[in-house]
């Protein structure tokens, strides 16, 4: 045979072949529609993204209805439109829960209290700073806890205590500075 003949015998082999039928989509809407729900549900595990995929699923099977083949049944086809749509999905998904950290992340959440050394050195100070003021006489100690601890003012805490203003200042002081030098 020549080139020209197994042209013809091919263009009359794919004439007699039985066309694909054209798909009705609405028919396939309404048969195929929970099936489709239930498998992309199971592959997606979110009812949500599922509905948008099989919303998705028949959009791009009216989009492309015109390249069905008819080599298969439309079931399949479409489950396989589905089956594509779905996977698409769950890398998006994926993907949303990996967000890029900042290079810096770790030192931005890194508790700087949680070094063990810089807590046992912070209790010890805690510990002198206390037997401190437990060493003080109590009219010191009431000016001193008066102005920080209660958080008033050195002319509240003279009010308070009924003491000149500033008897309240070098009682503060004199306790400031006998804290640091029992601290260094």
């Amino acid at each position: 045979m020549t080139h020209t003949a197994t042209a013809v015998n091919q263009s009359a082999a794919q004439d007699s072949a039985p066309a694909a039928t054209p798909l009705d989509l609405d028919q396939l809407y309404r048969k195929h529609r929970l099936h489709l729900l239930r498998f992309v549900q199971r592959y997606v595990r979110n009812a949500e993204d599922a509905a948008d995929v099989v919303q998705n699923t028949f959009v791009e099977a009216a989009r492309c209805a015109e390249r069905f083949s008819g080599l298969s049944k439309p079931s399949t086809w479409l489950f396989g439109i589905a089956l594509n749509l779905a996977r698409n999905q769950v890398r998006r998904n994926c993907a949303d829960m990996l967000e890029p950290v900042d290079e810096n992340f770790l030192e931005q959440i890194a508790d700087s209290d949680a070094d063990p050394a810089k807590l046992y050195e912070l209790r010890q100070i805690a510990g002198k700073v206390q037997a401190l003021l437990d060493q003080l006489p109590a009219p010191i100690r009431a000016t001193f806890d008066a102005v920080l601890d209660g958080e008033a003012t050195y002319e509240q805490a003279a009010e308070q205590l009924d003491i000149p203003i500033g008897t309240v200042r070098s009682r503060v002081s004199r306790v400031r500075t006998a804290m640091r030098q029992q601290c260094v």
